[in-house]
C-alpha cells in the first residue's frame, strides 16, 4: 500500500495535476479581489453587495488565496513529489558518474556510439601514451590495452540533481516571503524620529504571517530634493540610527535595517502654520505633512478652521492665475482658501514667514521643512530565491558547457600492424562530438597521418 502511494505521489501524472491545481489557484488570485491588495472600503463594499459569496470565499481563504490552507496543500504536496522524484533519481546519476566495471565493451561493435575509427600506430608509441594524452585532455581514463575507457566531465549528471535543488530553493524562498513579508507606507519630517511602532505606518500595513513588523530606529536628519534646470533628478535623505550612525537613502539606494528596506518614495512640505487672533497671541499651531507637490490639493485644519491649500515652488502669476515657474524652491508659495462649516471665507497667499488675514485671525507661515514617504519592504526569503536561482544557472551551465564525453578504444594486431581502434559519444550534440573527437586524434596522430584500417 505505502509502495502503491509513493509510486502515485512520485508520477509524472501527479506533478502535472499539482501544477494545473496551482495554476487554477493562481488564475483565481487574479480573479478574486484579495484582502492584501485591495482598500479595506472597497472590500467592505463588496462584501455589503455579495455577503454569501464573500462569505463562502472567506471560509475557503480565498480572499487570501496565496496563503490559503489549499495553496499550502498544493505546495505541500509539490515538495513531495519533488523530493520524491529526486530520491529516485540519485541511484541514476550515481550509475551515470560511475566508471564501467568488468570488461570494456569492443569498440567496433559497442551500442550507441557515434563515433568510430581505427588509427595505424606509429612503431614508437603504446596504448600507455595513448591514455595519458587523453588524461591530459581532461579525461578520467581506466584499463589497458586490450580495452580503455576515457570519460570527460564524468560528474556533469549531479547537474541534474542541482537543477531539481534550485527548486526547492526558489519555492522555499518564496513560501518564506510570503509569510514573512511586511508591506506599509511610513511619512516622516525632519527631525521626527521612529522607532518601529506600527501605528505610525499609513492607514493599516500589511503584517507578517510569521515574524514581527521592522525593528528600526532612526531620526530624519536631512531631506534635500535634487533639482536641475527645473527638473527633478533625485531626492537625497540622511538618517541617524539609534547607535549614531548616519545613512543615506535616495531613490535608487534604501536604507536597509533588520531585513527591511526603506525605499525613498515620495517627499512633500511638511509646513508650521500658526493661527494668531486680533492681539497677535498663538491659539493654534502644528506641522502638517501636506501632499500638496505637483499642483494636488490637501486640507488641514486649525483653530477649528479649515484650509485648502495649494503649493507652488517657484511662484508667478500667469494669464490672471497662479503657477509655477519650475520645481526648484525659489519663491514657494501657498495658495490657501479658509473655511468654516464648508463655507469659503477669503483665499490668499501666503509666503515663507508670511501671513494672511481671515475672519479676524492670522494665519501664519513660520517654517517650511520636507517630509519623506518610505515604501517599507521586509521579508526573509529574498535571499533564498536568489541562491536558488544562483544553483539553476549553475546548473545548466554545467550541465550544456561541460557535458558528459565518453571514449572506449582497445590496442590490436591485425595482420602484423598495430592498430587503435577507437569509439565516442556525448550527451548532446552529436556532430561536434564527432568534430571533437576527429579533432582530438588528428591531434594525436599529426605527424604520422591518419589512416583507416
Amino acid at each position: 500500500m505505502i509502495k502503491k502511494i509513493v509510486k502515485f505521489l512520485s508520477s509524472l501524472r501527479f506533478t502535472l495535476l499539482l501544477i494545473s491545481l496551482l495554476g487554477v489557484m493562481f488564475l483565481l488570485g487574479l480573479w478574486i479581489p484579495q484582502v492584501s491588495l485591495v482598500s479595506p472600503a472597497l472590500y467592505s463594499q463588496w462584501k455589503q453587495h455579495s455577503p454569501s459569496l464573500v462569505r463562502t470565499l472567506e471560509t475557503l481563504g480565498f480572499t487570501s488565496i496565496y496563503a490559503s490552507p489549499i495553496m499550502l496543500i498544493l505546495w505541500g504536496f509539490f515538495f513531495v513529489n519533488l523530493a520524491l522524484v529526486m530520491w529516485q533519481r540519485i541511484p541514476l546519476i550515481r550509475k551515470r558518474i560511475s566508471l564501467p566495471e568488468g570488461r570494456i565493451g569492443n569498440p567496433s561493435t559497442a551500442a550507441g556510439y557515434s563515433f568510430r575509427a581505427s588509427y595505424h600506430l606509429p612503431q614508437d608509441m603504446d596504448g600507455s601514451a595513448i591514455r595519458g594524452f587523453l588524461r591530459k585532455r581532461g579525461f578520467t581514463v581506466i584499463g589497458d590495452d586490450e580495452g580503455f575507457c576515457g570519460v570527460k566531465n564524468r560528474l556533469s549528471p549531479i547537474a541534474f540533481g542541482l537543477f531539481h535543488i534550485s527548486f526547492f530553493l526558489i519555492l522555499l524562498g518564496g513560501l518564506i516571503s510570503v509569510y514573512t513579508r511586511f508591506t506599509g507606507m511610513l511619512d516622516l519630517g525632519i527631525g521626527e524620529p521612529f522607532q518601529g511602532e506600527v501605528a505610525r505606518y499609513n492607514a493599516t500595513p500589511q503584517l507578517p504571517k510569521i515574524g514581527v513588523p521592522p525593528r528600526a530606529s532612526f531620526t530624519v536628519l536631512s531631506i534635500v530634493p535634487m533639482i536641475s534646470h527645473g527638473t527633478k533628478t533625485g531626492l537625497r535623505v540622511r538618517l541617524v540610527d539609534a547607535q549614531g550612525v548616519e545613512h543615506e537613502a535616495d531613490v535608487n539606494r534604501p536604507y536597509k535595517v533588520d531585513s527591511t528596506n526603506f525605499i525613498v518614495n515620495q517627499v512633500g512640505v511638511a509646513p508650521l502654520f500658526v493661527v494668531k487672533d486680533s492681539a497677535g497671541k498663538e491659539i493654534d499651531g502644528a506641522y502638517f505633512k501636506l501632499n500638496v507637490m505637483g499642483g494636488q490639493e490637501d486640507v488641514f485644519s486649525l483653530a477649528g478652521f479649515h484650509f485648502r491649500a495649494r503649493f507652488y515652488p517657484d511662484y508667478v502669476v500667469r494669464n490672471g492665475a497662479a503657477a509655477t515657474r519650475s520645481q526648484e524652491f525659489n519663491n514657494p508659495v501657498f495658495v490657501i482658501t479658509a473655511e468654516r462649516q464648508g463655507k469659503p471665507i477669503t483665499q490668499g497667499t501666503v509666503t515663507s514667514n508670511g501671513v494672511m488675514d481671515f475672519a479676524g485671525y492670522q494665519l501664519v507661515l513660520k517654517e517650511l521643512p520636507f517630509w519623506i514617504r518610505f515604501s517599507v519592504f521586509k521579508e526573509h526569503g529574498l535571499a533564498i530565491i536568489y541562491a536558488g536561482f544562483a544553483v539553476a544557472s549553475l546548473a545548466v551551465i554545467w550541465r550544456f558547457l561541460f557535458y558528459r564525453r565518453e571514449v572506449i578504444g582497445a590496442v590490436r594486431d591485425e595482420e602484423g600492424e598495430r592498430l587503435l581502434v577507437v569509439a565516442g559519444r556525448s550527451e548532446f550534440y552529436k556532430s561536434l562530438t564527432e568534430d571533437e573527437f576527429n579533432g582530438l586524434f588528428t591531434t594525436l596522430f599529426e605527424k604520422n597521418g591518419r589512416t583507416d584500417a
